[in-house]
């Protein structure tokens, strides 16, 4: 048009400007704002309005909102203008501009619309910007404008109050409007099984589904999707893949909502056969683009963080790394790197997820982490007994701001890490400098200090909690129950224990049983222990029987024991720590013969003993430590320095527990075996390396022997330092050596004691 020399009118621009945004493009869209201004187009309302919207649809909204002030400015706005910049800020992620903007609108330019269609289509605008805020008294507000102006019941503006009150938790108010609208299509239909979804209703859904096959309207993506992703978000992982199952039969085509969501479901179930089959069709229906050929658009980034959180839940972290590392380093956004992280801090090397915030945050291309990411690396400090690196984490957060709005999340992350790093004080200090709590974060700290032993704390944090109007639930009562049991107060572990039916109108699981189990045979009331257990009004559970075997190792009650691993045989729940037990209990019963058939089981049924292993932190680092461990470079001083201890603490009033050496030879030789634990040789470090008065924090993988707890006692009594060892690990340590170096050294140990060992990628 421009060659053969015809000059573009105030008809021909805004089409353009339309083609621009709709590719978009921001390079070709600049170009033509440059011809409109020389050919003086520039106070041509319906121009400039095009040119709002194309700025908006390239991203760039400080642009559109230049061009809007301008028109402004020059007066020749028109309600088209203002529909326009509120729908700019709306899908710019500014809810609250947009709003500010509409009050405007309403105010300056009612009178200049032009017809009922230009109002329509602003009430349409804004409810979008009130349900991303969940904001329920604008939504009301805007509903009572559609009422004045007339324009409600119009389809368009019920589907969006449909749409708005939903995502607000009014389904009611949803659910009158869309009986209000007279002419219902799809979309009606759609936002209203959207929002019982969201809202967990499924039921309803399900209704709704039934009643538009009645009325023969097509079930169409959408509505597979809002199904599927709310059973997704819900955690009901099995029916979303049941739903997506009878949304391909039905020949219904899904989206890249669609697959995100099933690859979530995937994600939760650790379904990994599944996970891949969505992969491959995501690959055959071009959902996805193949690795090699990454263009960086949204959606296609967000599948591919959708397969990285579902390769990584499913402990698939080659192909997860696969993907990641197929993603260019400029774009990769911050959800990318937290699936990344997340799924090592939760199912693989909380090494390599501490490596990978490091990356994150790296120049050029750092990216800020959000509080899922902060979360998660805190989980793999706390996964790691990584106290200084959690330190470092928690100075980050505090300098950085934008963690306020998310502080409940991030400061409950604090307090657990703090507690499982042995820093149960400095927990506290965080739960203390909270200006509001939730529930989490009082259970949480109920739960370090129930870790810790210290319970008259976890007792006062509890009725804290109640005094501040929080009902304990069960999980709190876990917690309680646990933190009661390993502080000695048994009988108010008990009272707590029937107190939750009684007076809180809790039924107690398995795990509850579990603990009460565990407070009678501490107690010394094994019988009643047995009698809880055939009681129980549920069939016990693997958990209850692996409490009852620890009971009997304390009461070395065998026939007891040998019932207890048979069920947990018959329900194919044994592993290396239940048969570990049977074996020290016929060991304490001098039954050498079943001790070595218990082995010959294991080594029969592919069944190996976790080896214990300790960590101290100290200046240096972190150093591990496993029983008989002689190849640090200290060892020399280490195994001096415990001798010496030793017969200090002998002197004192210490008697080795040689019952915790399970081993058919004499007592000298018993008592040398004891002093070869884990525990005690991280200690021994510990004091050799670390100042006086600095604390010493000892992690295990495995529950601490209770020598090694005595002698820790006394030792405590000697030394310028506090002591700190958790009762007991309650989350599983990964053992992951921090170099090849000590790989190679426990390799050659294992080979050298001719013990069967397996090298793989993540050391367990």
């Amino acid at each position: 048009m421009l060659r053969v020399g015809t000059r573009p009118d105030h008809f021909t621009l805004p089409y353009v400007l339309k083609a621009c945004g709709e590719l978009p493009s921001y390079r070709c869209g600049s170009t033509f704002h440059g011809l409109i201004c020389c050919n003086g187009f520039e106070s041509n309302v319906f121009i400039c309005n095009a040119l709002v919207t194309m700025y908006s649809r390239c991203g760039s909204l400080e642009e559109a909102s230049m061009v809007f002030d301008e028109i402004t400015q020059r007066g020749i706005d028109d309600v088209i203008s203002w529909n326009s910049i509120v729908s700019a800020h709306v899908k710019g992620s500014n809810p609250w501009t947009a709003l500010d903007l509409f009050s405007k609108m309403t105010l300056i330019v009612h009178e200049k619309a032009t017809n009922e269609r230009s109002d329509i289509i602003s009430i349409v605008n804004i409810l979008p910007a009130c349900a991303s805020l969940k904001a329920v008294t604008q939504t009301k507000e805007v509903h009572g404008n559609a009422i004045r102006n007339g324009t409600f019941p119009d389809v368009f503006v019920g589907n969006a109050l449909v749409d708005a009150y939903a995502k607000c938790g009014l389904t009611e108010n949803a659910v009158k409007v869309f009986n209000m609208i007279e002419f219902k299509d799809v979309v009606s239909w759609n936002a209203m099984v959207a929002g019982y979804s969201q809202n967990g209703n499924f039921e309803a859904a399900f209704e709704l589904f039934k009643n538009m096959r009645k009325e023969n309207i097509p079930l169409d993506v959408v509505t597979w999707t809002a199904v599927i992703a709310g059973y997704s978000q819900r955690g009901c992982s099995h029916e979303a893949l049941d739903v997506f199952r009878q949304m391909l039969y039905s020949g219904s085509l899904p989206n890249v909502v669609t697959i995100i969501s099933v690859l979530s479901a995937c994600a939760s179930l650790g379904a990994f056969s599944q996970g891949t089959e969505i992969h491959a069709y995501s690959l055959k229906n071009f959902l996805l683009v193949l690795d090699d050929d990454f263009g960086g658009d949204d959606e296609d980034l967000m599948v591919h963080n959708a397969l990285i959180d579902m390769y990584s839940k499913c402990r698939s972290f080659n192909a997860a790394r696969s993907i990641f590392d197929n993603i260019p380093l400029e774009e990769r956004n911050v959800v990318t790197w937290t699936v990344m992280i997340g799924g090592y801090a939760q199912y693989g090397d909380s090494n390599d997820a501490l490596k990978f915030f490091v990356d994150m945050i790296q120049e050029p291309y750092g990216v800020a982490p959000n509080a899922y990411t902060i979360s998660c690396i805190l989980m793999a400090c706390a996964h790691l007994a990584a106290l200084r690196i959690g330190k470092q984490i928690h100075a980050y957060v505090l300098r950085h701001h934008q963690y306020e709005s998310s502080m409940y999340f991030v400061a409950n992350c604090l307090i657990d890490m703090y507690s499982k790093c042995g820093d149960v004080d400095k927990a506290r200090h965080v739960f203390n400098s909270m200006p509001q709590r939730n529930a989490i974060s009082w259970t949480s700290m109920l739960t370090g200090y129930g870790m810790h032993g210290r319970g008259r704390e976890a007792l006062d944090i509890f009725d804290k909690m109640q005094k501040a109007g929080f009902v304990p639930d069960d999980i709190a009562f876990l917690v309680l129950l646990y933190a009661c049991s390993h502080c000695g107060m048994v009988d108010r572990g008990l009272a707590y224990f029937d107190s939750m039916s009684a007076d809180y109108g809790l039924t107690p699981r398995a795990e509850h049983y579990a603990c009460a189990i565990d407070l009678l045979a501490r107690s010394g009331r094994l019988d009643k222990a047995w009698k809880t257990v055939k009681d129980m009004p549920m069939e016990p559970t693997a958990v209850v029987w692996v409490a009852l075997l620890s009971a009997c190792r304390v009461h070395s009650n065998v026939e007891l024991a040998e019932h207890a691993l048979d069920k947990l045989v018959e329900m194919n729940a044994e592993n290396d720590g239940s048969y570990t037990l049977i074996s020290n209990i016929y060991a304490n019963a001098g039954r050498w013969k079943d001790v070595a058939r218990i082995r010959h089981l294991m080594k029969k049924s592919g069944i190996k003993k976790r080896p214990g292993c300790s960590w101290v932190q100290c200046q240096k680092g972190t150093a591990s430590f496993f029983v008989g461990d002689r190849s640090h470079p200290l060892s020399p001083q280490i195994y001096a320095l415990l001798e010496r201890l030793i017969d200090r603490i002998k002197a004192m009033g210490y008697v080795p527990e040689t019952n915790f050496a399970l081993h058919d030879v004499d007592e000298e030789e018993k008592n040398n075996l004891l002093t070869e634990h884990s525990e005690k040789l991280a200690l021994a470090y510990g004091l050799l390396t670390t100042s006086p008065g600095c604390p010493i924090r000892i992690t295990k993988n495995l529950r601490v022997c209770g020598d090694c707890h005595s002698a820790f006692t006394y030792i405590s009594k000697i030394v310028d330092h506090e002591i700190i060892v958790p009762y007991e690990t309650l989350v599983e340590r990964v053992v992951s050596p921090e170099n090849e170096e000590i790989a190679s050294r426990l390799t050659q140990r294992f080979e050298k004691k001719r013990i069967p060992y397996i090298v793989v990628d993540e050391w367990k």
